[in-house]
């Protein structure tokens, strides 16, 4: 997430006490913009006061509470670096010393300035150094070790048929525009985004030591490669069908699809074993990316990998080059004016090469244990929720609803942190030194990852760390997470009432759990298989329920003539509406079990738990990233976020005393319900 600057005062520890020991707030009602008509736009009346107040900062592309509370949580992890970087008494191996050698590295500007171009002047040469295809080969899996994914990426993920075993798994990759669609459509959106992408290749081209001519030459190369292989890769709602994804390969299988790269060689450069089990994502793609090391030449090859190698790198690199690197992907497809402030951008970097030593310390100052219990009691609410509600199906027969219920019934919930710690003793570089810091940073991801391959699955290994402001569904290992720098308002406040709180963590809660049984994670069975557990009649209604909700979202335009793609973020909308559904009904469980509910500054609980949704999501977004969006992001821009789910609810027609007529209000016939 992004954010702004703000004020020191905001880095203290938050404080977590009983909900009877502090004045329980409802709603922020000073954010609420009452010139507005909740029947017409909640999305304008929950929390348009506050974006009419709070204009989105310079350096963002999106602002909300929310987004202002993750770039607070990136200023926390800053003020970490900044004491252990003090901190010269830690020994060299430990995570204090770690984070102090990098925030350090971070921010010395002057020394990176200083050193210019000489850390990538090796990577260069060996690029440059090419003469033939087992020399690209080796460059191409030197490359990988270091996060640079091109022009395919191997990663780890559980066996779809066998989840508790590791698999390896090749994906398309190596393309330089967010989508497919930008190298392939003819809008004039499209052709704009093509002369501004190459015009932006080449200054990186030139930035690296290339003359204007080859610079020019090497970027319209950079294209045209690039071209072919997102001719060859699935669009963005092919590819959100796991089955299409679905090809396990073995190792000579490969080597006939793929006749001109030599596997054998590239898994012992890597470091995997040749028995590992693999499955190709896209064989057509891959089949394409063999062309290429048939048929391309090698200064193309060249061209493309120097490009790729900048801008993996950017940010380590002199200031033009980051300057550069924003210009096109911060300001021109994200609409900021300005880039993030510097520490900032470091706290980022170290919470994606470091995350658990960040992580650590982030619940030491930030996240006692009554954060988790408390967060814990409303999952167990929520899924308490989604088994009355499967029950509740009429169009499911009972043979479904068994093997719903036991997949819900597995669920495992991670709330804040991991149980054990990575361990970043064997990460070496010099606090002089941003490039190496990087590299080794990048290298350990790598590798902690790489080392996985063909072992048994550790379930207790998570996908964000616990200083990140996010949280994810994961349908192989049936789990939800929620880090700890997430639970913190406004998407969990102690000193919200519950309804508020249900309206805001509790929907995004009920929104991973409905993940599960979305038109993706359906496919996945309760030990997380990729197997239909859906009797033929079921599956069709399922079906015909998600193409409401796709329909609807088709038919949300951000700007004339451009609209969202229904089966893009069909995901996340079954995921708002069904979470929207059971945390309305988790909410009512509470109710029953005591659960205070109280009218505060004229809000009904029924009309706090909806505007903590609305105030929540209630995201302002550039235009020019609302465009981004429609085309390559599963998530819908978040004013459809609001009123989308809310619309299809009779609850909250009946909430605000909505007419029927209401443009909040969906007619019977055209209401979308799926969970």
């Amino acid at each position: 997430m992004s954010g702004t600057h703000v004020r020191r005062a905001l880095l203290l520890p938050l404080l977590w006490l009983a909900p009877a020991a502090l004045a329980v707030h409802g709603a922020l009602s000073a954010d609420i913009d009452r010139s507005a008509d909740p029947c017409q736009d909640f999305y304008a009346y929950a929390n348009g006061a506050w974006r009419q107040a709070n204009p989105i900062p310079p350096e963002m592309d999106r602002w909300s509470r929310r987004w202002q509370a993750g770039e607070q949580a990136k200023d926390r992890l800053a003020e970490l670096m900044r004491e252990a970087a003090a901190d010269r008494s830690a020994a060299p191996g430990t995570a204090t010393r770690l984070l102090g050698d990098f925030g350090q590295a971070c921010l010395d500007e002057a020394t990176v300035e200083a050193r210019g171009l000489a850390p990538l002047q090796p990577w260069l040469a060996r690029i440059d150094a090419v003469d033939g295809l087992a020399a690209l080969q080796a460059v191409v899996a030197e490359l990988q070790a270091i996060g640079i994914q091109v022009p395919f990426a191997l990663g780890a993920q559980p066996d779809p048929h066998q989840p508790d075993w590791v698999l390896a798994d090749i994906a398309a990759a190596g393309l330089g525009m967010p989508d497919r669609d930008y190298y392939l459509k003819t809008e004039p959106r499209f052709e704009q985004t093509r002369t501004q992408y190459r015009q932006h290749v080449q200054t990186m081209l030139a930035l690296s030591g290339w003359d204007a001519a080859r610079a020019g030459q090497g970027a319209q190369a950079v294209l045209a490669f690039e071209t072919r292989l997102a001719a060859a890769t699935l669009d963005n709602v092919a590819s959100r069908d796991p089955t299409a994804l679905d090809h396990p390969v073995t190792l000579a299988e490969l080597g006939r699809l793929t006749p001109h790269f030599d596997w054998p060689q590239y898994f012992r450069q890597r470091g995997i074993a040749a028995d590992v089990r693999l499955n190709d994502e896209q064989p057509r793609f891959l089949a394409a990316v063999d062309l290429e090391f048939a048929r391309a030449p090698l200064d193309d090859w060249k061209a493309y990998l120097r490009w790729q190698l900048v801008q993996g790198l950017a940010s380590a690199l002199p200031a033009a080059f980051v300057s550069e690197d924003f210009a096109f992907y911060g300001h021109y497809l994200g609409g900021a004016t300005e880039p993030k402030p510097r520490e900032r951008r470091c706290a980022e970097a170290a919470d994606r090469l470091f995350g658990d030593a960040l992580g650590e310390r982030y619940v030491q100052r930030h996240f006692p244990p009554e954060a988790k219990a408390r967060t814990q009691e409303m999952v167990r609410n929520l899924l308490a929720a989604m088994r009355d509600t499967v029950l509740s199906r009429a169009w499911m027969s009972d043979a479904t609803k068994e093997r719903a219920l036991a997949k819900i019934a597995t669920f495992n919930p991670k709330i804040g942190y991991p149980d054990h710690w990575k361990d970043y003793a064997e990460v070496q570089f010099e606090r002089t030194d941003l490039f190496g810091a990087v590299l080794a940073g990048r290298r350990f991801v790598e590798h902690d990852e790489r080392a996985t391959l063909g072992k048994p699955v550790d379930r207790s290994r998570w996908d964000m760390s616990a200083a990140t402001s996010d949280a994810y569904y994961n349908p192989l290992l049936n789990e939800i997470v929620f880090p700890a720098a997430f639970l913190q308002p406004p998407a969990f406040d102690p000193q919200a009432s519950e309804a508020v709180n249900y309206g805001a963590i509790g929907v995004v809660i009920g929104h991973e759990i409905s993940h599960g049984f979305d038109d993706q994670g359906a496919r996945f069975d309760f030990l997380g298989r990729l197997r239909n557990w859906w009797t033929d009649a079921d599956l069709d209604a399922f079906k015909r329920r998600a193409a409401c909700v796709a329909d609807q979202f088709e038919h949300y335009e951000i700007e004339p003539g451009i609209h969202h793609i229904g089966g893009l973020v069909l995901g996340e909308s079954i995921a708002d509406l069904g979470g929207v559904r059971l945390a309305w009904r988790a909410f009512g469980i509470a109710r029953a079990h005591g659960t205070a509910a109280p009218d505060l500054d004229g809000y009904t609980p029924e009309q706090q738990f909806f505007l903590g949704w609305g105030q929540f999501r209630g995201d302002a977004v550039r235009p020019q990233t609302q465009r981004k969006m429609v085309q390559s992001d599963p998530h819908p821009v978040a004013r459809f976020r609001v009123i989308g789910p809310l619309s299809n609810l009779p609850e909250f027609r009946a909430t605000w005393s909505c007419p029927g007529d209401a443009p909040m209000v969906r007619a019977t016939d055209r209401r979308c319900e799926v969970w």
